[in-house]
């Protein structure tokens, strides 16, 4: 080959690499085709398919040498393969899908634009040949392709979010299954283990290739999706104008089909009746009150085609505002999510709330509508009777050879018979279309009510989705200074004389509409105002009669219905003026402003004048609720300025909000709104500052009142809040600020309710402690006359014996107060928290927009999300469980178990165990609000129960045995116990131990544990017939038999020995010093057990010395001896010439006394 040949060689050999590699490089670059590439799963193994898994199922079930065992494990891995090739051939199917809409992408928008134009351009005309029925199913198809429509429409809406979500998803759903892939090949690559049969192994393999394959395949379909979603996002946009497009023109065809079927059978009706009264002239003269009433149910069918016809265009009106709430909701949604919340959104978004709104009063659902319903169904079931009855009567009659539909029919030619053949023949023909359009009517008012209501809640849906994010969005520019220009504008809106002259015109006009109520009105004010000084008159007399010691809560409700009277004067003239300006509905913008302000004014000086007048000289807070002068007199004082220019306030920022210019009106309330808020903001630092007579009017009837220890807190908040208010008014957020403060003057009303229902309440219950109290004293002296009438025979005689002072002995009056305060506490909060909660309820919305900040908790499936709207609402639920564990268990005991027979024990436990049951019930509801997984809670309670096991074993024993205690109850207070070698009255149950009190005064705190495992001694638990065992000893050479009779005289003759069982006298023993006798006796009770004995003692004591019984002391005789046997006595006889004796005396202590 020469050198040319050669590089001609070469050349050749280089063009066609560089075609081999652009062809290679260009099908890199085009995306596989699903039919002709093989999918990655193909290659793994193109043989495995279910059949092949069927076929090892089935030789597995045939297989008789396997174990039972064995043959479940290999049967479970075959299913679990079979699954995934199942999965396979969905993701398979879903990756076809997908690459058709890749590969229908770059034409499917011409034709969308194409199908839209034929859509919009097209007309629909009613075939006027078709008869009435083919109409009529015809509309019934295209009502249920209207449904279907706006179905997809819905759909479509909604498309674009989720697919913006799913393409988030799908990278770490693919890394996912990439990774999954890897740890599936590891473990196939792995060697055999041995020990592992041939049919083990080809189990083994079969799962983890079908695994391969499902994930190969799952990891092909999500990224066909990805690029399907991503080739295809303009078009949905263009999909969704379709689908509207068809949803319009099938509510066109809809109408037109109903306007023609409706005139139709309007028309047929018509003529029908048309037609028979034109007739009933013709018919026989008997037959013709037959003929009348089938021209009266023509016309009753007639009247039902009408009301029908207004019920369908109802029903369409109804379901095409729906849709379009409906819409409104998906749009702003979307926009939202697209462009964020901005200024000029708001606008839109506050616009479109108020036609909501308004579109709501519209429709809401109507009260008649039941009684009209019951009204149909009744004339009905009529029909119903009617058309039985026809049809009984044609049987009995021979049908007439004649058309009875026909329009003139020669009734002369008929017989009697035939003529009311077709009479009622015609009859029931008019009571089966009558019924229809009954039954149509019906259902079609049924189904508007129920359109109604779905639209209100469509409706409350979407404001509150509006509120939500509306709440933090400005209505106005921020203030500036060239807004001062608005003011000469607003002066003259105010002082134009015109203007007044129209409010005048206007009361006139109202007064001439409703004559009734404007003299209603206005005999109410003149009423009030000519009668407040009989008020005042009557709340200073039941002032003088609240200070004597016999007053009764009567004369508090009087003077509370007084002040409320005296109250209300000022704000009735205000609503009686607003009603005279606004009543009509016809005023202009500034009438319409003064009336609606006039309105506001009277509810903003209701409230501050009760308050203002409760604090009166002799009126409720002076000699009702006992408030100090300093306080009552300073509040009084500062209510007054702050009512009055409060009041100027509201009255300008109700008023301008009437107004016609906007820039004029965002001036105007942005300057009321601040001055009021800074007037508000200067009357709580007055009241709540450090000096304020109010902190020493709380500390003097509570010393330990929280209000006082948070007064600095509680300072900063009040005065922050108005401060809060009037920076938004000034920066632009005039709705949120009109919200806002709407809120806060209600929650002024509420504070005022809240404390006069607490001085009520604290009333009541300090005139029930003085009634107690002097129930007290009654029955203490009527238990002391008992007792001394009884000769001390009482229950608790034992205990006052002994000096032992039972836990139920006297009522705890201090115990009673406190309860009295935490009662009046807790229902003021409780009603504070309902009240904040309704009147706060228009703002809860837009906290939800906290909602949308949150974390995720949790793994795999079992993700939930914790936002911090969760934390926070989580954390006043701890505080509410601890407020409520603290006070509930004291309010439960002092209003309901108070009032049971059951004793302090009983009322003591079964307020524990209420308060243990709320901190878990608090707990439980803590942790659902924090999404904490109960599966890993459940181990952590394991692991506390073990520690306790271990640490607090006897604590926790001590504990339950206590509730055990309390419950079972084997020792109450006040018996008598034996426990070990200690005797006593229990004193005290406590949850952890048990008090009881000996005869010498001393406590014994015994664990409950003790009480309930060990052996116990009662004395008085189910009988206190007791028994008195009493030793004496009597000298050597006394009778016995006479010692016991003179014994069983003296304990016989004891009234409190009883007689069955009877004493029992025994000689029973030969003692060093003495013969000893046992006493054994009965006593009906324990009480003056101790008493009894001494009184025995002192009765044998003196019929010993009676009757010469000698009671001995121990005594010894010593014996000396010598080892020349010489005796003691003689020695000393013989030595001092007296007589010595050797005694041993009680002390142990050997002596010798001498006698002359």
């Amino acid at each position: 080959m020469t050198r040319h040949g050669f590089r001609l060689l070469l050349l050749s050999a280089f063009i066609a690499f560089n075609w081999f590699a652009a062809t290679k490089a260009t099908a890199q670059l085009t995306l596989p085709q699903a039919k002709e590439t093989p999918t990655a799963a193909d290659q793994i193994d193109d043989g495995l398919n279910v059949a092949a898994i069927d076929k090892e199922l089935a030789d597995l079930e045939a297989n008789t040498g396997l174990e039972d065992a064995v043959k479940g494990r290999l049967s479970d891995s075959l299913k679990r393969a079979k699954e995934s090739l199942t999965n396979v051939a969905t993701n398979q199917e879903a990756t076809k899908r997908y690459q058709a809409m890749l590969q229908e992408a770059p034409v499917r928008q011409g034709q969308l634009q194409d199908q839209i134009k034929q859509v919009t351009e097209k007309k629909f005309t009613v075939d006027e040949n078709q008869s009435t029925t083919a109409l009529t199913t015809r509309l019934a198809t295209i009502t249920n392709e209207t449904a279907s429509t706006a179905k997809r429409v819905a759909d479509l809406t909604a498309e674009p979010t989720r697919r913006r979500t799913r393409l988030g998803e799908i990278p770490e759903l693919v890394t996912k299954a990439e990774q999954e892939v890897t740890a599936v090949r590891t473990q196939l690559a792995q060697p055999v283990v041995e020990g592992t049969t041939d049919l083990e192994q080809r189990v083994q393999k079969l799962t983890l290739r079908s695994k391969i394959k499902e994930l190969t395949t799952k990891i092909e379909a999500l990224q066909r999706e990805q690029a399907a979603y991503m080739a295809t996002a303009e078009l949905l946009p263009l999909e969704r104008q379709l689908a509207e497009a068809n949803a319009q023109q099938l509510r066109v065809q809809a109408e037109k089909l109903t306007a023609v079927v409706n005139a139709r059978q309007q028309q047929a009706a018509k003529e029908t009746t048309t037609d028979m009264k034109k007739a009933v002239h013709s018919v026989p003269e008997q037959l013709r009150e037959l003929a009348l009433s089938n021209i009266e149910l023509a016309e009753k069918n007639q009247v039902l085609v009408t009301a029908d016809e207004r019920a369908e265009a109802e029903k369409t009106e109804v379901q095409n505002v729906f849709d379009d709430v409906q819409a409104d909701l998906a749009t702003s949604e979307n926009r939202i999510e697209a462009v964020g919340l901005t200024d000029a959104l708001g606008v839109i978004l506050r616009k479109q709330r108020e036609e909501a709104l308004d579109l709501r009063a519209k429709y809401q659902p109507r009260a008649e509508l039941t009684e009209k319903l019951n009204e149909y169904q009744v004339y009905a079931f009529q029909l119903e009777e009617d058309l039985g009855e026809i049809n009984k009567e044609l049987e009995e009659l021979t049908p007439a050879s004649i058309d009875w539909t026909a329009t003139s029919i020669p009734w002369a030619d008929l017989t009697i018979e035939e003529a009311e053949w077709v009479l009622l023949r015609r009859r029931k023909d008019l009571l089966d279309t009558t019924l229809q359009s009954q039954n149509k009517v019906l259902q079609s008012m049924v189904v508007i009510d129920t359109k109604r209501r779905e639209f209100g809640k469509a409706v409350d849906t979407f404001t509150e989705f509006v509120d939500r994010h509306l709440f933090w969005t400005r209505s106005a520019p921020a203030f500036s200074i060239s807004e001062l220009a608005r003011a000469p504008a607003a002066v003259k809106w105010v002082a134009d004389p015109n203007a007044w002259n129209n409010a005048f015109a206007q009361i006139l006009a109202t007064i001439s509409s409703y004559p009734l109520k404007s003299l209603v009105m206005v005999s109410a004010v003149l009423g009030l105002l000519m009668g407040r000084s009989r008020i005042r008159r009557v709340v200073n007399r039941e002032g003088d009669a609240a200070r004597r010691s016999d007053a009764t809560f009567k004369s508090t409700l009087m003077a509370l219905a007084g002040t409320i009277a005296d109250s209300l004067c000022w704000p009735m003239v205000f609503v009686t003026f607003s009603f005279l300006l606004t009543a009509t509905g016809t005023a202009s913008s500034f009438v319409r402003g003064l009336g609606v302000g006039l309105g506001v004014v009277a509810l903003y000086i209701a409230s501050r004048e009760l308050l203002r007048q409760i604090c009166r000289e002799k009126g409720l807070a002076m000699y009702h609720f006992d408030w100090g002068d300093a306080f009552r007199k300073y509040l009084r004082k500062h209510l007054r300025w702050y009512t009055l220019l409060g009041s100027v306030c509201v009255l300008v920022m109700a008023g301008f909000h009437q107004h016609p210019d906007t820039a004029t009106r965002a001036f105007a309330t942005r300057v009321a709104a601040t001055c009021l808020f800074t007037l508000t903001a200067l009357f709580h630092h007055i009241i709540l500052k450090t000096k304020s007579p109010l902190h020493a009017e709380v500390i003097s009837h509570n010393h330990e009142s929280n209000l006082y220890h948070f007064r600095k807190l509680i300072w900063a908040i009040a005065i922050a809040i108005p401060v809060v208010f009037a920076a938004l008014a000034m920066a632009g957020y005039l709705d949120t600020t009109a919200r806002l403060g709407r809120s806060l003057q209600s929650t002024f009303l509420l504070l005022v309710v809240v404390v006069l229902t607490s001085g009520l309440i604290s009333r009541w219950m300090t005139l029930k402690k003085r009634d107690l109290a002097r129930q007290k004293v009654k029955e203490m002296r009527a238990r002391r006359t008992a007792e001394l009438q009884a000769e001390g025979t009482t229950p608790t005689a034992a205990a006052k014996e002994a000096g032992i002072v039972l836990q139920e002995e006297e009522i705890d009056f201090g115990a009673i107060d406190l309860q009295s305060r935490q009662t009046s506490f807790v229902i003021s909060t409780i009603l504070a928290i309902v009240g904040l909660g309704y009147i706060w309820s228009d703002v809860i919305p837009a906290l939800q927009l906290f909602d949308e900040w949150a974390i995720e908790v949790g793994t795999g499936e079992n993700i939930d999300r914790v936002s911090i709207l969760d934390a926070v609402i989580a954390l006043i639920s701890v505080g509410v469980t601890i407020y409520i564990t603290r006070v509930l268990p004291g309010l439960f005991d002092l209003l309901v178990l108070g009032r049971t027979t059951l004793d302090a024990g009983a009322r003591y436990a079964i307020s524990t165990l209420l308060r243990y049951a709320l901190i878990i019930v608090g707990a439980v509801i803590v942790m659902n609000m924090l999404s904490v997984p109960y599966d890993r809670l459940g181990w952590l309670l394991a692991a506390v129960s073990v520690g306790l096991g271990f640490g607090l074993q006897e604590i926790v024993a001590n504990f339950i045995s206590g509730i055990i205690l309390l419950l079972e109850r084997p020792v109450r207070v006040g018996d008598v116990v034996t426990i070990d070698d200690t005797t006593g009255i229990v004193s005290r149950i406590q949850m952890r131990a048990t008090t009881v009190t000996n005869w010498d005064r001393k406590e014994l705190v015994i664990p409950n544990k003790d009480l309930i495992t060990q052996k116990l001694l009662n004395w008085s638990l189910t009988n206190v017939v007791n028994r008195l065992t009493l030793n004496v000893g009597v000298a050597y050479g006394s009778d016995p038999n006479v010692v016991r009779g003179i014994l069983f005289d003296v304990v016989t003759n004891h009234p409190e020995v009883m007689e069955d069982p009877a004493p029992l006298i025994n000689f029973e023993s030969f003692g060093d010093s003495s013969l000893n006798f046992a006493i054994r006796l009965y006593l009906e009770k324990l009480d003056n057990r101790i008493e009894i004995t001494h009184q025995l003692n002192t009765a044998i004591a003196k019929a010993f010395s009676k009757a010469s019984i000698e009671i001995p002391f121990p005594q010894r005789d010593v014996n000396f001896s010598f080892s020349d046997g010489t005796d003691i006595k003689t020695l000393m006889r013989s030595r001092v010439g007296v007589e010595a004796r050797v005694q041993e005396p009680s002390n142990g202590q050997a002596e010798i006394s001498q006698t002359d």
